[in-house]
């Protein structure tokens, strides 16, 4: 196991910067998380890493060492990608344990290692089948154990349940988690899937335009996001960004505004803390229902509020139907602020 850090790191392909003075450094044996929408640099940073595309400039560290000019094969990761990458001739016991032949174990020692990680993955009853015969979580799993066989100093993994149906992704991500707790790698994991990044991450560097928006713990970005693009990105639903007035600012609020106008703020309600009450009931905000959006135990409801739309849940025993008016209540702690022009967290 090993740290990593990106030191100042840019990248750029023809006129699109995917890295831009970037630096990241991920504690040993850390699960960290790079997310972020398409294009963000996410996986161009796991491939600068692994050796598989060069950085025009900065350095890349493994262990404290840089390892910016040495050869992917000496660099001492292993990456898992979303399209398997297994061996289709080579049965499963061969493709896990191809990395320790190329290693140079063979005999006892080489099926004892590979029986161990089949039976943590749940493989032991696989390892005459071919890739062909597994289904999509099999061969996924199958990935994992080859690339955690060889017990590297980094674990890369470049959206690996991107082609998983939705229980085999819960499936998977557990099994992801469970086996991390277990020999503590330290993996970098790229998603653009943020329910997925706070699933599993020990801390997320939420990415932008080839920079870090926001680096932090997962409970930390969901509570205090640092600006706008964070707070729409990490929460499900998204943040409720709502046009606003501070007609007596807060002290620290009033001093991040520097100057502009106090109106031209942002008020920020996450769904979760936002109630749809009957037109009669006590509420801030009046607004109309467009839709009711069902969710099992409760129900979310989209509404239009002066013109922008907000989702909040139902109240229980609310009876409201699109078309109808509705009071939307929220409490005073739940409210985040953000400078408009900006886009920047306002209050400390």
């Amino acid at each position: 196991m090993a740290a990593v850090a990106f030191e100042r790191i840019a990248k750029r392909f023809g006129p699109t910067v995917v890295a831009d003075d970037l630096t990241l450094r991920i504690a040993d044996g850390e699960f960290f998380v790079l997310l972020g929408p398409s294009g963000c640099g996410k996986s161009t940073l796991l491939h600068l890493l692994a050796g598989i595309e060069p950085a025009d400039r900065g350095v890349m560290r493994i262990g404290g060492v840089d390892v910016s000019a040495v050869p992917p094969q000496q660099r001492d990761v292993a990456m898992v990608f979303q399209s398997y990458a297994l061996y289709p001739h080579l049965d499963v016991f061969e493709n896990l344990a191809f990395p320790l032949r190329n290693r140079g174990l063979s005999g006892r020692a080489l099926r004892a290692e590979v029986e161990r990680m089949a039976g943590t993955l749940g493989l032991g009853a696989l390892l005459a089948k071919r890739p062909r015969d597994l289904s999509g979580g099999q061969r996924q799993r199958v990935a994992l154990g080859r690339a955690l066989i060889r017990r590297p100093a980094a674990f890369l993994m470049d959206e690996p349940l991107s082609n998983l149906d939705a229980a085999l992704r819960l499936e998977i991500r557990e099994e992801i988690k469970r086996v991390h707790q277990t020999h503590r790698i330290t993996t970098l994991y790229v998603t653009h899937d943020q329910e997925e990044a706070m699933a599993l991450a020990d801390r997320i560097a939420v990415l932008r335009g080839g920079s870090i928006a926001q680096c932090d713990a997962p409970e930390a970005l969901y509570a205090r996001p640092a600006d706008t693009f964070v707070a729409r990105f990490v929460g499900t639903p998204p943040m409720n960004l709502l046009p606003a007035a501070l007609l007596a600012p807060p002290e620290a609020a009033a001093a991040r505004l520097q100057g502009r106008d106090p109106a031209s703020v942002t008020l920020g309600l996450r769904p979760q803390d936002l109630e749809a009450r009957d037109a009669g009931a006590a509420g801030a905000l009046e607004a109309r229902v467009l839709l009711l959006e069902p969710a099992g135990g409760f129900t979310w409801l989209v509404a239009d509020l002066a013109g922008t739309r907000v989702k909040a849940r139902r109240a229980d025993g609310a009876r409201l139907a699109p078309g109808d008016t509705t009071r939307l209540a929220f409490a005073a702690g739940s409210v985040h602020l953000f400078d408009a022009a900006s886009g920047r967290r306002l209050e400390r």
